[in-house]
């Protein structure tokens, strides 16, 4: 999960700044040695319209997983994921890097129901109660 030089590839590719990016790469070699897996996510779905921050949305769904994580921003904008476990960081890749089918977020104690594709007895029928 954690290519290092990719990530810095990406970096030298799309910053225009020779010394931004040097500062960059460097931040992404101290990051790396503080936690085992570290995800580039600049072009995911998780941040606001400016990458200047988090959509709710993930926030909320890291705070109910309870995975062990850390952020670091870049000034460009974008930035790095790092997760303790490799199972975290799989599980954060499927749900927010666009490779994993589409999920609920955040439910909030939502009825308990099974979903049932026919068209006549939907999910969006009240369920059967017995007799009367």
């Amino acid at each position: 999960m954690t290519d290092l030089d990719e990530m810095k590839n990406v970096i030298v590719a799309t910053v225009r700044d020779e010394e931004l990016a040097s500062s960059a790469c460097y931040e992404i070699d101290g990051y790396a040695k503080l936690w085992p897996f570290v995800l580039m996510v600049n072009d995911w779905d998780v941040w606001n319209r400016g990458k200047s921050a988090l959509r709710p949305e993930v926030l909320c769904w890291l705070e109910e997983s309870g995975v062990s994580y850390d952020l670091h921003l870049f000034l460009s904008g974008g930035g790095l994921f790092g997760f303790k476990t490799r199972h975290e960081a799989a599980q954060f890749t499927l749900k927010w890097s666009r490779k994993g089918p589409a999920m609920p977020v955040c439910a909030i104690s939502a009825p308990d129901q099974s979903w049932n594709p026919h068209p006549i007895k939907s999910t969006f029928e009240p369920p059967y109660l017995g007799a009367a």
